[in-house]
């Protein structure tokens, strides 16, 4: 059965993520995903709040590659070696202009980070389309696809941005399944500021979703991503609402 995560985005206050581990561990969380440029210097701290919750930080987001070809990336590898993830995921830099060299950079980038870490814990995610429309993702799905076969690394599917770049997220899943190692899930209410909303209060037929996954003995990661701004962490409602969502994805694997 997959893990269930829960994806704390805090604004990066340390005392933020103490109510945010205990908010997880009483709403049965198997663990949860934070990205790297939250934890700052306090990823040693980080990792002893997981321990003391009993619940791992199965994933990480890092920042863009291209980021690191520009900028040192020693702080992101010293947290990624602290926390060790079971998956960091990158997202797909997006282009208007200059596409193919980008996308070579974006190659050689992914290739240096999956000799250091291990391709098997190296996933590029689906992105959205920007909204202005005046640039898009470097790939589309099949061509995501096709890269992660040709590096021999994972995906990491948000469910909500593959609508929102207008997408069928059941044929989608189908072209993806076999390299998904995390699914980013929420819903999508069907313009840009409906996106990674509480699952059921969109538009997405997330039961077939996850009878697809169920059909495909998928036993990834299946990470709650919802907007910050819906989801103050201090929520008794809140709770229940994540219990409950625990209970609907992991129905569809027993």
């Amino acid at each position: 059965m997959p893990d269930v995560l829960l994806q704390l985005r805090t604004g990066g206050r340390f005392k933020e993520y103490i109510r945010a581990f205990d908010v997880a561990e009483r709403s049965g969380f198997d663990g949860v995903e934070i990205d790297t440029r939250s934890i700052g210097s306090d990823a040693e701290r980080m990792h002893l709040l997981s321990l003391e919750h009993g619940l791992p930080i199965k994933s990480l987001i890092a920042q863009n590659p291209l980021h690191y070809y520009l900028f040192d990336n020693s702080g992101d590898y010293e947290v990624i070696d602290e926390i060790k993830p079971e998956v960091v995921v990158f997202k797909t830099p997006r282009a208007s202009l200059l596409r193919w060299p980008l996308k070579k950079l974006f190659a050689d980038q992914i290739s240096k980070y999956s000799e250091q870490l291990g391709k098997h814990r190296v996933a590029i995610e689906n992105t959205q389309r920007n909204t202005a429309g005046l640039s898009k993702p470097l790939f589309n799905i099949k061509g995501l696809r096709d890269f992660v076969y040709e590096h021999d690394i994972s995906v990491n599917f948000d469910v909500s941005d593959c609508a929102a770049s207008g997408m069928d997220i059941l044929l989608s899943c189908d072209m993806l399944i076999p390299r998904i190692k995390n699914v980013h899930f929420s819903d999508y209410g069907g313009h840009a500021s409906k996106g990674h909303i509480f699952p059921g209060f969109g538009l997405l037929p997330l039961g077939l979703f996850l009878s697809r996954l169920r059909e495909y003995k998928y036993n990834g990661l299946i990470t709650l991503e919802v907007d910050p701004r819906d989801m103050p962490f201090d929520s008794e409602d809140h709770i229940t609402l994540y219990s409950e969502i625990i209970g609907f994805i992991k129905s569809y694997f027993k």
